[in-house]
């Protein structure tokens, strides 16, 4: 090979995203489920915008049930020590199509979401004839942003780095919206549906390390699953099998924990 063509070479196979080498693949799932009486959800004192906020009805979003009392919005993903890396699936190495947060009906949709770096991540205003701004102020390892949303542009940005835990966005205009963020470098996590659950797909085979984080308190310790128990960082140990799936079962999450 030509000494410039090799060079050429080298360089790519430098920048080239880490692909697979794992030998095999498997999957982790679980419900989590609120132990005990949440009450009843706290009404916004709607106090900006009241002719079209006051519509809506809206509700402290902190602690959110569905059927069965599955707990939404419940983060689960890997946990890496600072520098290091894991292999990535190779159906899973392209960080998707654009992720977006609406500010929709005076409240952050989704509450709770997920973006990998490299992944767009789109901020909209769907509330005609009112203005948002989406505050990201919490942001530790990307650049901070604070921007005003209108209704017929939306701000779109793409983040670099991983960040430690899902980060807060807010809108300083109507103090009542809070929503969640969790941006990580690889596909390993997930938030709970309206009904508790998550699963993560082709994560590597081997010992690994998964955090399990919920606004409320933050890391959820002590957590009892089918897999082991959560420490007091919130982190469960998984070993994920070839070809195989790890349940945590029913995860119960005490409601006096998460106020």
């Amino acid at each position: 090979m030509h000494k410039t063509s090799y060079g050429a070479a080298l360089i790519a196979m430098a920048l080239a995203p880490a692909f697979a080498s794992a030998a095999g693949w498997g999957d982790i799932k679980g419900r989590f489920v609120l132990d005990g009486d949440p009450g009843d959800p706290t009404a916004i004192t709607v106090n900006k915008d009241p002719e079209f906020c006051g519509e809506f009805g809206l509700k402290e979003e902190t602690i959110e049930v569905g059927e069965g009392n599955g707990l939404a919005n419940v983060f689960v993903y890997l946990y890496l020590r600072r520098g290091k890396s894991v292999d990535i699936h190779p159906d899973l190495a392209d960080p998707g199509e654009t992720a977006v947060l609406d500010n929709k009906n005076c409240r952050f949709e989704p509450h709770a979401m997920i973006v990998r770096t490299g992944q767009k991540f789109e901020v909209r205003n769907s509330d005609a004839g009112i203005g948002h701004n989406t505050n990201a102020a919490a942001l530790v390892a990307n650049t901070k942003f604070n921007t005003m949303v209108t209704n017929d542009k939306p701000e779109v940005f793409e983040f670099e780095k991983s960040e430690p835990v899902p980060q807060q966005v807010a809108c300083n205009i109507h103090p009542w919206m809070k929503g969640y963020v969790l941006i990580r470098d690889n596909p390993y996590m997930a938030v709970t549906d309206k009904d508790g659950n998550f699963e993560i797909k082709g994560v590597p085979e081997g010992d690994h390390q998964f955090v399990i984080w919920h606004e409320g308190p933050g890391n959820l310790k002590n957590l009892k699953t089918d897999a082991g128990k959560t420490d007091r960082r919130g982190r469960l140990k998984v070993s994920v099998e070839a070809d195989g799936s790890v349940d945590l079962g029913e995860v119960k999450v005490s409601a006096s924990a998460l106020k």
